[in-house]
């Protein structure tokens, strides 16, 4: 279900685009003329005062691909907030996560039934001359 939505929505977004194209094709043909364009006041010194002729389509092009890339950029902007998001909580679920491993053994000890019932009076003889630093051979 999820392919054929997944196949029907790219084929729709291709076909819109070439649609789109196709339109602003014949837009722009039918209007290539030239027109003057007025430097404003603030660019006289760069430019100069005189108006300069630029092509209709080439003009609309240029504000056509600058809104396309604002819009690309706010995409992303947004799609790397969205991952940064998700990276951060996946962040603090693992911290969450070693945290309450460090812990392990004081929320939960080991069983008892890991000691042995009875002490060992070899094991107490062998703690005590570590302890002592004494009766374990030549050092």
């Amino acid at each position: 279900m999820i392919r054929w939505l997944r196949l029907v929505a790219t084929a729709t977004i291709i076909l819109s685009m070439i649609g789109l194209g196709v339109m602003a094709g014949l837009f722009l043909v039918a209007n290539s003329g030239w027109i003057p364009v007025k430097t404003p006041d603030w660019l006289t010194g760069l430019f100069g005062n005189k108006p300069h002729d630029v092509w209709l389509p080439a003009l609309i092009a240029g504000w056509l691909a600058a809104a396309i890339l604002i819009a690309a950029l706010v995409l992303w902007s947004m799609f790397y907030v969205w991952r940064r998001r998700q990276y951060e909580s996946l962040i603090n679920r693992l911290e969450r996560e070693l945290a309450k491993l460090r812990n392990l053994p004081f929320v939960e000890p080991a069983p008892l039934e890991d000691l042995p019932e009875v002490p060992s009076a070899h094991a107490a003889r062998v703690m005590n001359a570590l302890d002592d630093d004494e009766g374990l051979g030549p050092t």
